[in-house]
Parts: structure tokens; sequence; C-alpha cells
């Protein structure tokens, strides 16, 4: 037709359609291959818009590294090729998949369902297995929402390997930070990755699928990102993105067959019903909306296995453990808390700091009891199965079972506790392997 502009051909082969998506340096434009007649997505990179040649590294990297990968929700690599004319531009020919990101899914829908959600985190820790057991591992370093494309059958694609990097967790030379904030682990901004930085990632991307905000939005407060308890998504997947997202590395799936054992295994049922276990004074299943999940109270907090350090991740439950009368989580108001501090120190002054040598004796006890347990108790899920609020202390009893056999326990804490649980509550308790009489349980 005159007057239209004709379309723009890039190595007299590949015909521009439309923009797919636009970064700093590169932008990933739809053609159409004239050749064979489908259609592919072209990588461009431009070097007048580069800040320095890490970007450059970085795209030779990934135009190396997906010529040699064979998996179904990977893009195919099909042409890399230096353009022609006075601005230089290196291109890479992909396979283009048919298909809405999780980004724009979330934004304009259609909205996806707990099955769909489902689909996508098994097929993302399928491509991140097969990456991560290459030899050596591949690690997509920059796994987040608008990264992954669901095809038109639910099955998700991982796209866009520009921070794509081979090997483990050694240190990366340079200044470049290479991901995106929120979705990458705290290593990653020390120039560290290794498998479990991609396993962080998607569970923030998880998290942000389920509850709609980005990972920013959730408090860091403890050192980590809070994730919410009360998600209506079932206890496996939110099990999954708690410890997805733990902020030490040891402390995560190691694996992504192991964290997809996490999302396929069943809840785990406490105390379980046999004729050799006696009957315990209340349901043993815990309910399955405790009074613990409320955002503000105490929260069921999934410990790591042994051993385990007094201070960092966990320090707050250590804290909470040994300080029954000061637990690191306010569980009152500011205003509450200064009469609370002003009202003790009253007391200890009239008292002739008896009060004080009180709680200390009652403190470095605590420490003695079960700073051994902290560090090497394994973990059980247990019941609350009485409580007694004292004008100081709550009394909590609980039980768990261990190799069929009903254990009990009971636990002194503020008495303030006795507001958020409650009798058929779930608690998580530690206990000693070769005595499990000797336990205590322990929230944050």
């Amino acid at each position: 037709m005159p007057g239209s502009e004709r379309p723009r051909v890039i190595q007299d082969r590949y015909e521009v359609v439309r923009l797919l998506g636009d970064g700093a340096s590169s932008r990933t434009l739809l053609c159409l291959d004239r050749s064979s007649g489908g259609r592919v997505a072209l990588k461009e990179l431009r070097f007048e818009h580069l800040d320095d040649w890490k970007s450059l590294e970085l795209f030779e990297r990934e135009a190396a590294v997906l010529s040699r990968l064979d998996h179904a929700a990977i893009p195919k690599v099909l042409d890399f090729f230096r353009g022609e004319g006075e601005a230089t531009r290196l291109f890479i020919v992909q396979e283009f998949i048919e298909g809405a990101s999780l980004q724009d899914r979330m934004e304009s829908g259609p909205m996806l369902g707990r099955e769909d959600v489902h689909r996508i985190t098994l097929g993302l820790l399928d491509v991140l297995d097969y990456l991560h057991d290459r030899m050596p591992p591949v690690l997509h370093r920059d796994l987040k929402p608008a990264n992954v494309l669901v095809r038109p059958d639910g099955a998700p694609a991982l796209v866009d390997f520009g921070g794509v990097r081979l090997g483990g967790s050694h240190v990366e030379a340079g200044r470049t930070v290479v991901g995106t904030f929120g979705y990458m682990p705290p290593e990653q901004l020390l120039g560290q990755a290794g498998p479990a930085s991609d396993l962080y990632a998607l569970g923030a991307t998880l998290l942000h699928v389920v509850t709609g905000r980005p990972p920013t939005d959730f408090s860091f407060e403890s050192g980590r990102i809070e994730v919410p308890q009360d998600l209506r998504v079932g206890g496996p997947l939110i099990r999954l993105i708690e410890s997805l997202l733990r902020p030490a590395p040891r402390d995560r799936p190691q694996t992504a067959a192991a964290a997809r054992e996490l999302l396929e295994s069943p809840e785990e049922q406490v105390l379980p019903t046999a004729p050799h276990v006696r009957e315990a004074s209340v349901s043993v299943v815990p309910r399955e909306r405790s009074a613990v999940t409320l955002s503000y109270g105490p929260r069921y907090v999934e410990m790591p296995p042994p051993p385990r350090e007094l201070k960092g991740e966990f320090g707050d439950v250590y804290s909470n453990l040994t300080n029954p009368l000061f637990p690191r989580r306010r569980l009152w108001s500011i205003g509450t808390h200064v009469i609370w501090v002003l009202g003790a120190g009253v007391a200890s002054v009239a008292g002739f700091g008896v009060p004080v040598a009180l709680y200390a004796t009652t403190l470095f006890g605590r420490r003695r009891d079960f700073t051994e347990l902290f560090r090497t108790g394994e973990v059980a899920r247990g019941v609350i199965v009485s409580v007694e609020a004292g004008p100081m202390y709550a009394t909590f009893g609980y039980e768990f079972e261990r190799a069929g056999v009903v254990h009990s326990g009971f636990m002194d804490y503020a008495q303030e506790m006795a507001r958020f649980w409650g009798v058929g509550d779930a608690v998580p308790v530690l206990y000693d392997p070769n005595d499990p009489n000797r336990n205590c349980f322990v929230y944050r």
C-alpha cells in the first residue's frame, strides 16, 4: 500500500513482526523466518547501549550455553550471528514459545487456579533439576515471573538466560550484580550463586504468584522474607515456599528433586491412632487453621536439621525459648510493653533486686536445659493438649509421637501466649533422639 513502511528484515532472512521485550542493552523481537516460514524470537544486543563489556560477555555466554541445552521448557538456539551496518549488533535466534508470562497472567489474567500453580511449580522444578544436573551445573540466576512463560496447555517454560552461569558457588570476578532484587537470594548480592540460589528465586516467584504481591512487599525484620501462614494454597506449597526462602543456602533444599519431594509429600499426620499408642486427651491431629497463623502472633517455624547456630537466622527462635517473659517477637503494643517494663523496674527496686535475680536464675536455667537441645535436637510436629494461664507465665502441655509412642512435655512462656495458642494447635517440638522425654517446643 502506498506510504506504508517496509518491514525491517535482519540478515535478509528475519522479518520483524513486533517487540516482545526491551531491556537496558538488549531487546527481543518476534520475527518471521522467511527461510522456514516459522516464527522465531530474535534477541538483539545493541553495542551503543552497553554500560560495560560485562553485558557483552553475558550475551555471548547465553548463546553458548543455550546452544548446548535440550529441554522442552527451554527455548532452543537456532542461530547466533553479528549484524551488519554502522551500529554493531549481536543476535541470538531462538525458538519462539507461545504463551504469556507469569507476570502478564497476574496483571491481566486469566487468573491461575491451584492446579495451575501446582503444575507450574512441578514444571519449573523439572527444568531446574535438568539445569543443575549438568556438568558443570547451569545456573539461571534471574528466575522471576517475567521470565516464566505459560504455554496454552498450562506447561511452563523458562526464558531469558541473560544471567546464566556455569559452576558452583564461587565468587564471580567483577562488580556486576546479576539478578533481580527481591527474587535473588542474599548470597547472590555478594557474587556467589549455586543451585540453591535458583531455588530461592523460585520460592520468591511462587510467593508472588500465590499472593499477588512482589517479595519486596513482605516484612524482612527477622532477616528473611516472612511468609504469611494463612495462604489458601495448601500446607505442602506453603512448606515448600518457606523452605526455599531461607536466607542461608545450607538451610534450603539442596536440589530441585529434594524440593519436589517436599511439595509432593503428604501433610505429616502427628500422633496417628494405633493400638499401641495411648489415646491423647484431645484430637491428636493439629487444627488445620491454627491460632498461631496470625501474622501478629507467634508462628510455627520449620527448624532446619542439626547442628543449628544459636545466633543467625534462628537466633530469634532461641531467644524466645530461653527468655519466657521477654520474647524477641513482641506480642503486645509498645505502650503496654513500656508499662510492663516500668512495672518490672519498680518491683525490682521495691524488692531490692530480688525479682531480677529470680528471673536471671530462670534465664540461666533455661539456657542450661535447652541450649544443647536447640543445637542438636530432632524436630517433630506436636499438638497442644492443655493451657493454664497464670499471672506471669502460661503453662502449655503438649504431646508428640516418636516411633509409635506418644511423649509429652510442659513449657512456660509469657502469659500473653495464651491469647494466641489453644488446645489442638500445632507446635514444633525439639527432642533428644536418644531420650525423647527430653524435649521442648519453639516458636517464632
